[in-house]
């Protein structure tokens, strides 16, 4: 198989960021989507578009037609039954809070319990607390090992005849665990209990068989498969899901409404209230029948040696720390760099064209237990090639053979706020004439990192959780002065470059004035001037968010009760 072509097969592909080519390694969080599914996409609304089941016209039939048989192909992908077993959703999360009211919330007793994992996203989490709250149902918890693989002797023994329902993915998002689901299915259902499986980093990779698995339940998204976000699907067993209440209630889910009471429709429309996301279904069926005729031995073999490579190069590099070892994963790699922030890395990284994601990635209950705040993950699919891995190595190389980010030391709480630069001899104004000039985000990227170095850091003893920044995914903090004046100065630290620079330029806007000046600053505008949006990723905007939120509730607060 010539994977090159398949490559060429992706345009998004074939663009260039920060003026280097794009290489993509973000796959676990979506993946690219070949001009075959985008193709589907637009021909729907260029020819097909109309409502399914209810038009009387030749379209609506054309368009019902080819979202049924994209609800066909979607069966025999997994190897459902019938299609009657195929529930369209908008995605993974959709379909468990779906599974959660509808099968779990009228069957669960106080005292029944549900056996998640430590490797769960929050979505196969919060919706299971939501409904445990409801019922007085217990959640319990299945333990990693130090690999990251699931502890089996720990699941067994916590399955029991209270065990009501065991949720689980079926592949981490954060280290690449592959879970043996099949053997983990069988001892559940030894004791009576219902499986969920949260298939959606395993779609894309392995070949899906829900009868042999033997899950009551399993679910996974379009946009991770190659197909448009929106659309996803729940697979559920026929008995299980015809005896469940719908979920949502309005048009298509009904066959007849009468003020004096409703009969549901039949499956599967029972639970696909509303308008369904055709053209996502049509996009996903196309990017399924993409997927299916390539040789799907030969990705998986691929995407192996992609990661086989990217943890030989890796794996020498100074300060490179793989989080996680299972003995059976897929194609993500998580690490850190010893001598860089995570958050730094990703912002570097993307500099040069490599995107891939940093954070908890969703899996902040797995973070506490192994004790990270958050890790950089590569993710690698088929499109990728080894000589990307060799350059995202080589660039990782070249990162962590940067010094370590030295900043002036403090030695009492008052001189973080007098030894500050920002307020007294950098002011906004200032900011803006230094960096809108710039017209290059690097170039940007480095003065904003050069700001930052002139913060000065707090010492352990300051960074308490009374003065931590909620909200921000680097560890960052902020401390408040009122001055006799009744003027506000602010002083802050981060444990991230990035964070930092972020950090001077807002006190460089708020230092020095009084509460009420402070809270009627135009934040936004000042950063719309400074045409940094764009470049900030959603952790590093949430970042910049919390601070400022920070700062202005310290504002209002000295506003209502000045010292």
């Amino acid at each position: 198989m010539d994977l090159h072509s398949v490559r060429q097969q992706f345009p998004a592909l074939q663009q260039q960021i920060n003026d280097h080519p794009l290489i993509y390694l973000d796959n676990a969080a979506t993946s690219q989507k070949p001009e075959t599914v985008i193709r589907a996409v637009e021909q729907f609304y260029r020819h097909q578009n109309a409502n399914v089941h209810r038009g009387a016209h030749q379209l609506s039939e054309r368009a019902t037609s080819a979202f049924e048989a994209a609800r066909t192909t979607v069966k025999t992908f997994i190897n459902a039954a019938s299609e009657q077993e195929i529930i369209w959703t908008r995605g993974t999360t959709e379909g468990i809070n779906l599974i959660a009211q509808s099968y779990a919330r009228p069957l669960l007793q106080p005292g029944d319990e549900i056996l998640l994992t430590e490797l769960e996203h929050h979505a196969n989490i919060v919706p299971w607390q939501i409904v445990a709250e409801q019922t007085g149902a217990l959640i319990t918890v299945v333990p990693i090992n130090e690999n990251g693989d699931l502890n089996l002797q720990r699941f067994a023994e916590l399955l029991n005849d209270r065990t009501r329902i065991v949720s689980l993915t079926h592949i981490s998002n954060a280290l690449g665990t592959i879970n043996p689901v099949a053997g983990l299915v069988r001892q559940a259902k030894a004791v009576g209990a219902a499986v969920v499986i949260d298939g959606a980093q395993a779609a894309p990779h392995l070949e899906i068989d829900v009868q042999r698995l033997g899950c009551d339940f399993y679910l996974f998204s379009g946009h991770k498969l190659f197909a448009p976000t929106g659309i996803g699907v729940l697979y559920g067993r026929q008995q299980l899901l015809g005896a469940m209440p719908p979920w949502q209630a309005g048009g298509e889910m009904i066959s007849r409404v009468a003020f004096s009471g409703t009969t549901y429709n039949a499956l599967p429309f029972k639970f696909e209230a509303g308008t369904p996301n055709i053209s996502g279904a049509l996009g996903l069926a196309e990017a399924i029948h993409f997927l299916s005729a390539l040789d799907r031995k030969a990705l998986a073999r691929h995407e192996r040696a992609l990661m086989s490579k990217a943890l030989e190069l890796c794996s020498a590099i100074p300060g490179f720390t793989r989080i996680g070892s299972p003995t059976a994963c897929t194609s993500i790699l998580s690490f850190q760099l010893s001598s860089h922030h995570q958050q730094d890395v990703g912002l570097m990284l993307d500099q040069q064209g490599i995107a891939l994601r940093t954070g908890h990635h969703c899996a902040m209950p797995l973070m506490e237990r192994l004790g990270l705040p958050g890790t950089v993950r590569a993710s690698f699919c088929f499109y990728n090639t080894l000589e990307e891995v060799e350059r995202f190595a080589q660039a990782l190389e070249q990162i962590s053979q940067m010094r370590s980010f030295a900043v002036a030391e403090t030695i009492s709480t008052q001189s973080i706020f007098d030894s500050s630069p920002f307020g007294r001899e950098v002011r906004d104004s200032d900011i803006l004439a230094q960096l809108t000039p710039l017209k290059h985000w690097n170039d940007r990227y480095r003065e904003i990192m050069q700001l930052g170095k002139q913060l000065p850091a707090f010492t352990t003893a300051m960074k308490t959780d009374e003065h931590r920044i909620n909200g921000c995914e680097s560890d960052a903090w902020l401390q408040v002065s009122q001055d006799a004046e009744g003027r506000l100065w602010f002083a802050a630290d981060s444990d991230a470059r990035i964070i930092r620079g972020l950090i001077a330029l807002v006190l460089a806007a708020v230092n020095g004035r009084q509460p009420e000046q402070i809270l009627a600053f135009d934040m936004k505008d000042y950063f719309d001037q400074l045409q940094l949006t764009r470049h900030l990723s959603p952790s590093r905007g949430n970042g910049l968010n919390a601070i400022i939120q920070a700062v202005s509730e310290r504002a209002l607060q000295r506003a209502h009760n000045p010292e």
